[in-house]
């Protein structure tokens, strides 16, 4: 009998050294931020390696809540052998005071995780002090830069995606476009379209209009890419633009956010 309880705990030693490690390794699966005074979000970084000798496919990641956006590299995300990449996550602080814990399972076949967020959100950092309307259009900003097909999600879809319905050119410009480009407190990160400074070819604004432009807040408008719009909708838009928007040389006017 002592034998046998040897050789299985041996048996079962080696079976424990045997078993692959996971596949992924995240740098900080749990992480912590105390917000500041006039915080209306906080921003993440998870970044991971995999450190497998074969590719790993993470299907999409589930956060525990709605304020909570997690934005993937890819979806699915692939993770080649030996690569390093990272998630960005935006946790919406607007109207919260306390310690928020949040969670985001991520959803794999060979590498499944739950990472973990922390927040303090002490009394004088709440955005209870802050015009709700300020605080929509900072967040809308900072959700913006995570991920810019964001206005035509969730609480977006009301102001950005439903007025565009049925809409053609002119009409269309005024409710997709001008709620940003022709807004009375324009972001300095928008563009004023009356003073472009950027040279302007034939394909400029079907370009934009389309696909948008990574890495800043001008989403895709076309359904294809999550947008709203149709190929007639963005021909008539793409026309209405070409027509009533002169090129840079044509168009002296200042931005007056330059300041000049």
């Amino acid at each position: 009998m002592l034998f046998l309880a040897l050789l299985f705990t041996a048996f079962t030693r080696q079976a424990v050294l045997a078993a692959p490690a996971e596949p992924l390794v995240w740098e900080s699966p749990s992480q912590f931020y105390t917000a500041k005074p006039g915080d209306v979000t906080a921003h993440f970084t998870y970044k991971v390696v995999n450190v497998s000798g074969s590719e790993v496919v993470i299907d999409d990641v589930k956060p525990s809540c709605g304020c909570t956006t997690a934005e993937l590299p890819g979806k699915p995300w692939r993770l080649a052998p030996g690569e390093t990449n990272k998630m960005e996550v935006l946790v919406d602080l607007r109207g919260k005071e306390g310690k928020l814990l949040k969670t985001i399972a991520v959803l794999s076949p060979t590498a499944p995780k739950t990472l973990s967020i922390l927040v303090d959100i002490p009394p004088e950092a709440s955005t209870s002090r802050m015009s709700p309307a300020t605080a929509m259009r900072i967040f809308g900003q900072q959700l913006g830069a995570l991920d810019h097909q964001a206005v035509f999600k969730k609480d977006c879809v009301k102001c950005h995606l439903v007025p565009a319905f049925g809409k053609m050119g002119a009409s269309l410009y005024a409710t997709a476009c001008g709620i940003c480009h022709e807004a009375q407190n324009r972001a300095s990160m928008v563009p004023d379209l009356h003073a472009l400074k950027t040279p302007v070819d034939d394909n400029y604004w079907q370009s934009w209009v389309t696909h948008g432009k990574a890495g800043s807040l001008m989403p895709a408008f076309a359904a294809a890419e999550g947008g709203p719009l149709n190929d007639a909708q963005i021909a008539s838009l793409v026309d209405y633009l070409t027509k009533n928007f002169p090129r840079p040389s044509q168009n002296p006017r200042p931005d007056p956010e330059d300041g000049d």
